[in-house]
């Protein structure tokens, strides 16, 4: 039985970085705020950690960037109800959605940084990198993509400073990435969405 809920988590994780899925602030904001918050919590200042921190930005720029840059965007609109004109014609009103598909090339990154986040466990915080470790590793990444919280819940939660900031950095790097190569997602992440009629002023 666990196998099979295992595979199942595994086959909704991949299919669903080839399908488009809506672009909302809560998904892309909680988690760079959450984890940015546990690195702040863990963090203790030194020379040695702030090189590794500079090192940790530079990387997850240069992943998200890619990430970003090769994810599709676009404007979807589904009619969610209608009203009668004057004619008694019915006239569709569109819901208009930002939807993302990442694809192959967000899993390409998402690789490289499970690989990183591995190199760090065995060099700076000493563990020893067994098969059931890797698997292990990789495994609670996917759980926590489709489950946002859990990485939070999970008993093996990161306690080092190193692993919250290599989470928030590319977390926080895709989605200021996304904001800054498609407009129409920097509107949705940012709240601009909503629009005003303005008449003149009456005299």
């Amino acid at each position: 039985m666990t196998t099979i809920l295992i595979v199942l988590v595994l086959l909704h994780f991949f299919h669903e970085q080839f399908e488009f899925s809506s672009i909302n602030r809560l998904g892309y904001w909680i988690i760079p705020i959450l984890t940015g918050y546990e690195f702040l919590q863990s963090f203790s200042w030194s020379w040695l950690n702030a090189g590794l921190l500079v090192g940790i930005l530079g990387f997850a720029s240069l992943v998200s960037w890619y990430q970003a840059k090769h994810t599709k965007i676009r404007l979807e609109e589904t009619a969610t109800t209608y009203f009668r004109d004057d004619q008694q014609q019915e006239v569709p009103i569109y819901r208009k959605d930002v939807t993302a598909q990442g694809g192959r090339y967000y899993l390409y990154g998402w690789l490289v940084v499970i690989v990183v986040q591995l190199l760090i466990e065995a060099l700076y915080l000493h563990e020893n990198l067994t098969p059931h470790k890797v698997w292990e590793d990789f495994f609670e990444e996917v759980m926590a993509d489709v489950f946002s919280f859990y990485r939070f819940t999970r008993a093996g939660a990161p306690t080092s400073w190193i692993l919250w900031a290599l989470t928030a950095s590319t977390s926080l790097g895709y989605t200021l990435w996304l904001a800054k190569l498609s407009p129409a997602a920097r509107r949705t992440l940012f709240g601009q969405t909503k629009y005003r009629r303005v008449t003149d002023e009456e005299n």
